[in-house]
């Protein structure tokens, strides 16, 4: 329960809205090769090509690497499997590779098989006293199983030779998987480290002032400097450490964002630099976004969604877009469909605080006493949260204050813990 808002909020909101736009364009230059016998030729030619490099480099890596298991690097063949256990996934086999001194590490897929490699410079930090900095890359690239963006990069191909488009969703990638890392881990300090080490070396790192390298978005800024970042697959470090403290404490550390004049004069120059495709691209993308409907674009969040664990309607929930949820509601969603953590539509309502949004579902008949993969029900949720309103709305449509969640606690008994006056008065009427 203490960990029950991290646990709504792993995936960096502006994934979902890039991968559809990644996905409509390397659809449509899909079926535009596919309608060519030339264009065939040349989409098979590449995937062999790519399978045949990917497979030789693998080969290497396979061959050459320390593979981690039960009996090579047992402790931490051992953490990385309970990291996996909690992460709901089956652990990938993973290698050590030496490295020169670089600081990396990635997750891959070689023939079906997940594989995360780790550089032995990164790997060093298991013999230095700093396990939950290892952890936290190892659940990273963990996190880049589990959402399946490994699998997903073959699929958005095409969207990556236009500038601006395919970056924007691998760099949203990474946010979410920086947070799922951190979440998993539990040790935001290190974690936070971790990504200091990328930009300075292991030996610096703790010496870094990290609000002073924060800051640095704001006195770095301009467009170049923004174009850099716009071209690149991964965010700026300084950025990806703001997001993480931002997420972790987001009443005590802000957002830093670009400046507006900075984006604007970015977008503009970019759009001059970059015409012809970015044009070309972006009209048929909107073209094929005004041709939708509400149920096509419910059919393909639906695709999305079986990615991530998310429906389209808790994805409307979770956006607190009531227009959609109802549109969804009136196609025949399933209000009791859950997640990855066995969390319906009505428990993200609650961890949101939406009180319309809850009603409505409750009023269409969701069910108001569904267990979460945390033994965890709404009522359990909004006890916890001191929501008074919410209570009481959960209460009228029947909830069960004494069922107890996977700590042993009751809604009633979150109520006496935090001593809140009217949540107890409610439950004893």
């Amino acid at each position: 329960m203490l960990e029950e808002r991290f646990r709504n909020d792993l995936v960096y909101r502006k994934e979902k809205v890039y991968f559809i736009f990644t996905m409509i364009f390397s659809i449509m230059m899909y079926v535009f090769l596919a309608v060519s016998i030339i264009g065939i030729v040349i989409v098979g030619a590449l995937i062999l090509l790519s399978l045949f490099v990917h497979g030789l480099s693998m080969a290497h890596i396979r061959r050459n690497g320390v593979r981690i298991s039960e009996i090579q690097f047992s402790g931490v063949y051992e953490k990385a499997e309970l990291l996996a256990k909690e992460m709901d996934m089956k652990i990938p086999t993973m290698y050590v590779l030496e490295s020169s001194g670089m600081l990396n590490a990635f997750a891959t897929r070689f023939f079906g098989k997940n594989m995360v490699v780790i550089y032995s410079e990164l790997f060093d930090l298991t013999e230095e006293g700093k396990e939950d900095e290892l952890m936290f890359v190892l659940a990273h690239e963990f996190a880049h199983i589990k959402r399946r963006h490994v699998l997903v990069h073959m699929l958005v191909l095409p969207a990556m030779f236009i500038p601006l488009i395919g970056e924007a969703y691998m760099r949203a990638c990474e946010y979410t998987c920086d947070r799922y890392a951190a979440y998993h881990v539990k040790n935001i300090e290190a974690s936070k480290r971790a990504l200091t080490m990328l930009a300075i070396g292991k030996k610096l790192a703790p010496k870094v002032n990290q609000d002073a390298f924060v800051n640095q978005i704001r006195e770095e800024s301009g467009f170049f400097a923004w174009l850099s970042e716009k071209l690149s697959t991964h965010p700026h470090l300084p950025k990806r450490l703001n997001a993480l403290d931002n997420w972790s404490f987001p009443e005590e550390k802000e957002l830093i964002k670009e400046k507006k004049t900075t984006v604007i004069l970015g977008i503009s120059l970019s759009i001059l630099l970059f015409a012809a495709l970015p044009i070309a691209a972006g009209v048929g993308i909107a073209s094929a976004i005004d041709s939708l409907s509400n149920s096509d674009f419910a059919a393909m969040f639906q695709e999305d969604s079986g990615m991530e664990g998310y429906t389209p309607l808790m994805i409307a929930v979770s956006e607190n877009d009531t227009e959609i949820m109802l549109s969804l509601l009136a196609d025949g969603a399933d209000m009791n469909e859950t997640d990855d953590y066995g969390q319906s539509a009505l428990h993200l309502a609650v961890s949101s605080e939406n009180t319309e949004t809850a009603k409505i579902l409750l009023e269409k008949g969701a069910t108001v006493d569904l267990l979460d993969s945390y033994a965890t029900t709404p009522l359990n949720l909004a006890a916890y949260l001191e929501n008074v309103e919410l209570v009481a709305l959960l209460l009228e449509y029947g909830a069960d204050p004494a069922i107890k969640d996977m700590e042993g606690l009751s809604a009633m008994d979150y109520a006496q813990d935090l001593q809140n006056k009217e949540l107890i008065e409610l439950f004893n009427k």
